[in-house]
C-alpha cells in the first residue's frame, strides 16, 4: 500500500480548500471535493500508520506499524493532562484526562476511524426530531438519508458472518455471551454492522484499488488492524480523495485561523520536528474543519482569542455521548475477548481461537416511548497489547469495587481457581479469559464545556457520572452480568472514589449546528456564524465533523457524522455549481516517476527571508536600519520548485518560477504574489558577482506593487559567501514591475 501523504516540503502556500483533520469528516470531505475537480489539500497532525504485509493465505510475511505488544503501545501514547502532557504529539493513541471526564481519540492519519469498534448504526431517527437541531436540518431528511446511503457505498458495513461460514468464521464465545444476556433481559439482539471486510476480494484489491484482506479475528481493532481487514477511512475514503488528485500532508498541527484579503490563513506547526514556532501560514479560499470535537473546537477557540468574530456558544454542547463501560468479571463461561496482541493467527500449525472483531453484537433498547430513555449494550474486546497488565488490575479492581451477581461456596471456589489461572498463566486463561466487555451508549444531558486554559484545552461538566440516567445503565450492566454468573465490575474510573467521573471514546459537540448564533457555532450546513448573534456566516468555512452534533445520539456516532459530512459536501458544491459523481470503483493515478529517461530529477525548498523595511528609502541598507529602529519588517516567503535541475543549471538565467506571499504590516499581511520568478547566480557588471534575484508581483486594494529583491554574491577578501547568500537587498515599488517608482 502506497503512503497516502506527501513529503511537508511540497506544501504550498495556498490552496483552494483546505480540510483540516482527516476522520470522517475529514475523508469524505477531501473525497468528494476532489470528485468536484477542486485543488484540496488535507492537513492531519498524526502520523501515517500501515497495515501490514500478507501473503496470498492472508499471513502477514512484513508487519504492520500498529502497535501490538505493551512497549510499543505505551510508545504511541499521548496523555494531555491538566496540568501538563506526556508522550510525542503524535502518538496514536490519545488521551485527554480531565477532572469530570476524560476522552480517548485517535491521532493519525484517518482520526479515530483507525481505533474505533467500526460499528455503522444509523441513529434513531426520532433522536432528529429533537428541539436542538435547526429547523432547516429537520425540514429535509432526504438529503442525510442520501447521506447515510452514500457512507455505507464506502464503508461497506456489514454483521460479523452467520452460521453458513462458520467454516472460515467460527460461532464467536463473546457474541453468544451477549446473546444469553439478551435473553435473560428479554430484550432484541442483533449482530451489529461493522466496517470490517470479510470476503476474499477480486486481486485483493478493494472499491478505490487499495490492497484488503479478510478478517482474521484477532480482536486487535482498538490498537490498530495490521491485517487490512478494518475499513477505517485510510482504506477508502482518503486514498479516494487522493486517486482524485487531493494532496494529503501529515504530522501537521493546524493551530487557529484568521481572514486576510478574502482569503483564510491556516497558521499551523510542524509536528515532525518537533518544531514549537509556528510556521508561515498557509491561505486558502475555503476552509473546512474536521479534526474532531476536541480539535475543532480548540481550534475555533484559539481563533477566537485571536480576534476572528465568532458565536459564544464556542466550546459548549459537548456530550460523551452517553458512554458508559462496564465489565462482566470472572464469569462462569469462555468470552475469550482478548486480542491476539503478538501472536499469529496461526501458529506452530494451529489456528488460535477467533476473538473476533472488537464489537460484534447488540442488546438494543431503544425501543422506548420516549427516545431519551433508551440505549444500547455492545460486546467488545480488550487489545492484546496490554494482556500482561489485566489479571493484576482485574483482580484488584473486582476486590475493591466489584459486586458479584451469583453466590454459593462451590462458586466461589471456581471463581478463585480462574482468577489464579489468570495471574499464573496470563490474561489468555481463566478469569480474565472469561470477562465480557460492555459498552453502552445512552443519552447524557449534553452540558458539557470546553474551553482554553493556558491555551491547552480543558473540558468541564461537574456531576456528570451522577446523572440518573447512569445509574439505570449500570443496573442493566449488572443484571446483564448477572446472566453469565459473573462479577459486575463498573469502569475503575467511574466510582465514588473519583466522583463519577466518565470516560468517552464517542465525543459530540463544541460547535454545534443551530438556527443562528445565540443558540450554536454554524447553521445546517456547517457554515460557521460569523458574530454573536443573528445567522450571518463566514460562507467559505465549515465545520464537519462530530463537533456540530447539537446533543447525544444514543448509538455508535461514525454512520452519522459521515452521513452529516456528506450532506454538508452536498450543499457546499450546490451553493457554488459544483458536481460530483459517486461512480466507484476508483483507481490510484498512475505516479509520475522522479527520474525516467526523459525527465531529470528535481528539488524544491521554502525559504524565508525577514528584515527591517522603510518605506520612502531608496537605499536598502539604510531602509533596513529605519525599519529596525522603527520597529518595521517585511517578509518574503517562497516555495522554489526546480522540477528539472539539469535544465536549471544549463540554462544561463538560471530561471525557476515560485510561489510567494509577503508579510509587510503597512500594506497587509500574507499577501499572496500573483507572480514571482527565481534567478540563480544570474551575471553581474563584474565576472566576479552573480546575483540571486527574487522578484514578485502582488496587489492590495486594486494597487499593484513589485518587490524586487537581489542577493550579491561576490568573491570578497575572507570567509563571506554566508552573509552574501543570506542577505537579500530588497525594493519594493509601486507598478506591475521593477521601473515604477
Amino acid at each position: 500500500m502506497a503512503r497516502l501523504s506527501s513529503p511537508i516540503e511540497q506544501l504550498k502556500s495556498h490552496y483552494q480548500i483546505v480540510v483540516i483533520g482527516s476522520g470522517y469528516g475529514g475523508g469524505i470531505t477531501a473525497s468528494r471535493m476532489a470528485r468536484a475537480g477542486q485543488e484540496v489539500c488535507v492537513l492531519e497532525r498524526g502520523k501515517e500508520f500501515q497495515p501490514g504485509e500478507l501473503d496470498e493465505k492472508h499471513q502477514l510475511i512484513k508487519p504492520g506499524e500498529y502497535p501490538d505488544t505493551q512497549s510499543e503501545a505505551l510508545r504511541e501514547l499521548q496523555v494531555d493532562l491538566p496540568e501538563l502532557h506526556t508522550g510525542s504529539r503524535t502518538a496514536l493513541y490519545d488521551i485527554h484526562v480531565n477532572e469530570d471526564i476524560s476522552v480517548f481519540v485517535g491521532c493519525g492519519l484517518g482520526g479515530t476511524s483507525l481505533l474505533n469498534a467500526n460499528v455503522a448504526l444509523p441513529a434513531d431517527p426520532r433522536v432528529f426530531q429533537l428541539q436542538e437541531w435547526p429547523a432547516e436540518f429537520q425540514n429535509d431528511p432526504d438529503i442525510l438519508t442520501d447521506g447515510y446511503k452514500r457512507a455505507r457505498e464506502m464503508l461497506k458495513p456489514t454483521p460479523y458472518p452467520d452460521e453458513t461460514r462458520t467454516d472460515k468464521f467460527p460461532s464467536l464465545a463473546k457474541l453468544n455471551a451477549l446473546k444469553k444476556s439478551a435473553d435473560f433481559l428479554q430484550e432484541p439482539f442483533d449482530r451489529t454492522p461493522i466496517n470490517v471486510n470479510f470476503d476474499e476480494l477480486p486481486a485483493n484489491l478493494n472499491h478505490v484499488g487499495v490492497e484488503q484482506h479478510p478478517c482474521v479475528g484477532c480482536g486487535d481493532c482498538m490498537t490498530g488492524c495490521n491485517y487490512r481487514a478494518k475499513n477505517t477511512v485510510l482504506m477508502n475514503y482518503l486514498p479516494d480523495a487522493r486517486n482524485h488528485g487531493a494532496k494529503i500532508f501529515t504530522q501537521v498541527s493546524a493551530r487557529y485561523l484568521s481572514r486576510e484579503n478574502g482569503r483564510w490563513l491556516v497558521h499551523y506547526q510542524r509536528l515532525d520536528i518537533g518544531q514549537d514556532e509556528i510556521d508561515p501560514p498557509i491561505s486558502a479560499d475555503i476552509v473546512v474543519l474536521a479534526a474532531g470535537s476536541l480539535g475543532s473546537t480548540e481550534i475555533l477557540l484559539r481563533s477566537k482569542n485571536n480576534q476572528l468574530a465568532l458565536s459564544h456558544k464556542v466550546g459548549e454542547g459537548f456530550t460523551g455521548n452517553g458512554d458508559f463501560l462496564g465489565f462482566a468479571y470472572n464469569c462462569d463461561e469462555e468470552i475469550n475477548g482478548i486480542g491476539f496482541g503478538p501472536h499469529p493467527p496461526v501458529e506452530n500449525g494451529k489456528e488460535r481461537k477467533k476473538v473476533g472483531p472488537c464489537i460484534t453484537g447488540i442488546i438494543d433498547m431503544r425501543n422506548r416511548q420516549e427516545v431519551v430513555d433508551g440505549f444500547l449494550i455492545e460486546d467488545g474486546t480488550i487489545a492484546g497489547a496490554f494482556a500482561s497488565v489485566l489479571p493484576g488490575l482485574f483482580s484488584a479492581a473486582a476486590a475493591l469495587l466489584g459486586q458479584d451477581t451469583d453466590s454459593g461456596v462451590r462458586d466461589w471456589i471456581k471463581e478463585r481457581e480462574r482468577e489464579a489461572d489468570s495471574l499464573v498463566l496470563g490474561a489468555f486463561h481463566g478469569a480474565v479469559r472469561n470477562t465480557q466487555l460492555l459498552l453502552t451508549m445512552c443519552h447524557d444531558d449534553g452540558q458539557g464545556k470546553m474551553k482554553l486554559e493556558d491555551d491547552r484545552l480543558r473540558i468541564h461538566w461537574p456531576n456528570v457520572g451522577k446523572q440518573p440516567i447512569f445509574k439505570q445503565v449500570a443496573q442493566t450492566q449488572e443484571k446483564t452480568t448477572a446472566a453469565l454468573g459473573g462479577t459486575y465490575l463498573k469502569d475503575p474510573v467511574t466510582n465514588k472514589i473519583t466522583g463519577e467521573d466518565l470516560v468517552t471514546v464517542h465525543p459530540l459537540g463544541g460547535c454545534i449546528m443551530a438556527d443562528n448564533s445565540e443558540k450554536g457555532v454554524v447553521n445546517h450546513k456547517g457554515q460557521v456564524f460569523s458574530g454573536t448573534e443573528g445567522t450571518a456566516v463566514y460562507d467559505s468555512l465549515y465545520v464537519s465533523d462530530g463537533s456540530v452534533i447539537p446533543r447525544p445520539l444514543g448509538v455508535n456516532p461514525l454512520l452519522t457524522i459521515s452521513a452529516l459530512a456528506e450532506r454538508c459536501c452536498v450543499l457546499m458544491a450546490e451553493d457554488r455549481g459544483w458536481k460530483f459523481d459517486y461512480d466507484l470503483p476508483s483507481r490510484p493515478q498512475p505516479e509520475t516517476p522522479i527520474m525516467t529517461a526523459n525527465k531529470k530529477p528535481g528539488v524544491s525548498f521554502r525559504e524565508t527571508m525577514t528584515g527591517g523595511f522603510s518605506l520612502g528609502e531608496t537605499d536598502p541598507r539604510s531602509g533596513e536600519q529605519s525599519g529596525n529602529v522603527a520597529g518595521t519588517k517585511l517578509s518574503l516567503h517562497c516555495d522554489i520548485n526546480i522540477q528539472d535541475i539539469y535544465g536549471f543549471m544549463e540554462d544561463p538565467q538560471h530561471f525557476a518560477p515560485i510561489q510567494a506571499w509577503i508579510d509587510f504590516a503597512p500594506l497587509g499581511m500574507n499577501l499572496p504574489a500573483s507572480r514571482a520568478i527565481f534567478n540563480l547566480f544570474r551575471p553581474g557588471e563584474d565576472p566576479k558577482t552573480k546575483y540571486f534575484v527574487y522578484e514578485a508581483a502582488f496587489e492590495v486594494n486594486g494597487e499593484s506593487y513589485y518587490l524586487a529583491g537581489k542577493k550579491r554574491v561576490h568573491d570578497d577578501r575572507g570567509f563571506d559567501m554566508w552573509a552574501d547568500i543570506t542577505t537579500l537587498f530588497t525594493l519594493l515599488h509601486k507598478g506591475k514591475d521593477d521601473s515604477g517608482p
